[in-house]
Formats: C-alpha cells, sequence, structure tokens
C-alpha cells in the first residue's frame, strides 16, 4: 500500500524521537501542512510546509534529514536572524550551517542536489565553525546568487517573489513564537537526555544560564581577590552626620587586563572596556595594573600604577583584525 506524504512525514517523526530524540521532540510541535507555493519545503516556526511532490521524491532517510533540516531552522530562528540581509544568499548560508549539523550528528541521509529542484545541497566543511553570518559574507564576497534547497520565512513577509504562505505576525505574536522554541528546545533538550548536539547544548545553556552583566563579574571577581576590611578612618560618602565604617582597599590591587580589538568589537564597546578599566583606578588608591590588547596578536602592553598617574585617556588602541 502506497504511503501519503503526511503519513511518511509522521513516520519520519517517530524514527527520530527513536533515535535522534532531541529532533523529534521538536519535530512533534510543528504542524504538517501541504503547500504549493514552495518546491521543496519550508517553515515558519509553527509549520512544516511541504511540496507533495518532494517529499515523495525523498527515501526515509533524507526524508528524516528533512525533517531535522526544518527543526534546526526554528531552533537557530533563522526566521528572524536574516534581518535585512539578502533572502535566498543568508537562507543558503544557514543551510550551510545546519547541514553540517545533520551530517555530524548522522540525521538521515543528506539530500542529493539532483533532487532539488534546482536548489542546492548547501555542503561545504570548509564554513565548519561558522556562523551564519560568517557564512553569508563568504557568499556574498564570492558572488553566489543560487538556490537553497528549503525555505524559511520571515514573520510577515514574503519571499522573493512576494509569496509567503505564513501569515505577518505583529512583534508580541513574534516574541511569542520566539519564546515558545526556546521553551520547546530547552525541553526537547531535558527530554533527550546526552543525545543532543554540542551546538544546540551551548544554545541552551545560554537559555537557561542566569545573567549577569560583565561589569559585574568583573568587579566581584576583584574585589574578591583583595582582602578588604572595614575602617572607621575612611566614613562612608553617604554616611552624612552619621559616621558608618567604609572598606579599606589600601591592599595593592596587581592585575592585567586583555582587552579584545578584534574586527568584531565596535567603538562602543572598546570604550566600555576602556571606561571600565579606568574606573578600576579609579576605585583603588593602589594599584598596578598591565593594560594589553589582542586579536590575532597582542599589542600594546602597558603598565598603568597609581605613581605613574598615567590614565586610559593616554592608551593608544591598535589591532581591529580577526
Amino acid at each position: 500500500m502506497i504511503k501519503t506524504a503526511e503519513e511518511r512525514i509522521t513516520q519520519s517523526r517517530v524514527r527520530l524521537l527513536l533515535s535522534k530524540p532531541f529532533f523529534g521532540t521538536l519535530a512533534t510541535r510543528l504542524r504538517i501542512e501541504e503547500t504549493t507555493a514552495i518546491p521543496t519545503a519550508g517553515t515558519d516556526g509553527r509549520k512544516f510546509m511541504f511540496n507533495r511532490e518532494f517529499v515523495d521524491s525523498l527515501s526515509d532517510g533524507e526524508l528524516d534529514f528533512l525533517v531535522g533540516h526544518e527543526v534546526l531552522h526554528c531552533v537557530y530562528d533563522h526566521m528572524v536572524a536574516r534581518e535585512d540581509r539578502q533572502p535566498m544568499i543568508y537562507n543558503m548560508a544557514a543551510d550551510y550551517v545546519i547541514n553540517m549539523e545533520l551530517v555530524t550528528n548522522r540525521v538521515g541521509d543528506a539530500i542529493p542536489s539532483t533532487k532539488l529542484n534546482g536548489g542546492e545541497m548547501c555542503l561545504d566543511w570548509k564554513y565548519q565553525g561558522w556562523n551564519s553570518y560568517e557564512v553569508y559574507d563568504d557568499l556574498v564576497k564570492e558572488g553566489k546568487t543560487g538556490n537553497s534547497m528549503d525555505v524559511h520565512f520571515e514573520f510577515g513577509e514574503g519571499d522573493e517573489d512576494g509569496e509567503n504562505p505564513s501569515s505577518g505576525m505583529s512583534a508580541e505574536e513574534r516574541k511569542q513564537l520566539a519564546d515558545e522554541i526556546k521553551q520547546a528546545a530547552i525541553s526537547a533538550a531535558q527530554a533527550a537526555g546526552g543525545e543532543v548536539p554540542e551546538n544546540i547544548k551551548r544554545i541552551i545553556n545560554e537559555l537557561t544560564a542566569p545573567k549577569m552583566d560583565w561589569r559585574d563579574v568583573l568587579r566581584v571577581n576583584l574585589e574578591s581577590s583583595l582582602k578588604n576590611d572595614f575602617t572607621f578612618m575612611r566614613p562612608s560618602k553617604r554616611s552624612g552626620e552619621v559616621i558608618f565604617p567604609g572598606m579599606n582597599k589600601d591592599e595593592e590591587l596587581n592585575i592585567v587586563v586583555a582587552v579584545d580589538t578584534s574586527g568584531s568589537i565596535s567603538e562602543t564597546m572598546l570604550r566600555d572596556f576602556l571606561s571600565e578599566v579606568q574606573g578600576i583606578m579609579d576605585q583603588y588608591t593602589s594599584y598596578r595594573i598591565i593594560v594589553m590588547q589582542f586579536d590575532t596578536n597582542v599589542y600594546g602592553v602597558e603598565e598603568f600604577t597609581h605613581d605613574n598617574g598615567k590614565t586610559m585617556s593616554e592608551y593608544d588602541i591598535q589591532g581591529g583584525g580577526g
């Protein structure tokens, strides 16, 4: 008996639940919907949209790969991550990242380009370890204009031909869906135990780990490295007419600060870094701080102490490389 495309997609989900539970669990949350608007398949974060002829052309292993592919579009939030990048090229960039993940984790069988209705099976190991933005920049540099294997739709916008089977969303609905996908990914990772790709584990850790501003982390680590005590010799500025003990920070602060000056660091971020270093100097009465900067090399190693009185306004920024 010949199975329908819907039945085969359902069976693919079951296979993934048994062999790759993280992918299978997330696949079950996507509503299956046939469409003729796209030649292969796609997702808008809630639906698994498929072209019947395309699904019928795939083997079971290739169908598992396709289902896993759409799942990762959701996990990586590619529906909104594109921003103002060229749609088809960014879609290819996202596919390069996803397909390497699927092959690495042995999720189904990679679909050959001959079955992609003019699309391209985006798989190149030179992009291993790259994110979709880095791949996109490289594809633009190479003048790529080809088609990817599927479509992921940005909320409320059409593809290059203006067609999009997904409905428009308000900002609130968009956030709601993003939160829904994040929660589903966390639950799927918990259910899958150790069967979670390493890249996905990092994403889950970022979603679940408590967030703390880097300035607070820096301050806590600095203060914990010194043996401070209370003293009545230095009244608190907030004490008014009542004398409260202040912190005794007479021990010399002796640290090395390495500032990232690679190309990915903006001028605003650099100003924040240097301002924080200056703040450290202003906070301690006795200090020896060695400041350096780095990208692919180390530059500008300088010493700042309470004796020489040098400030960060005198520090020359270099770098800007990889």
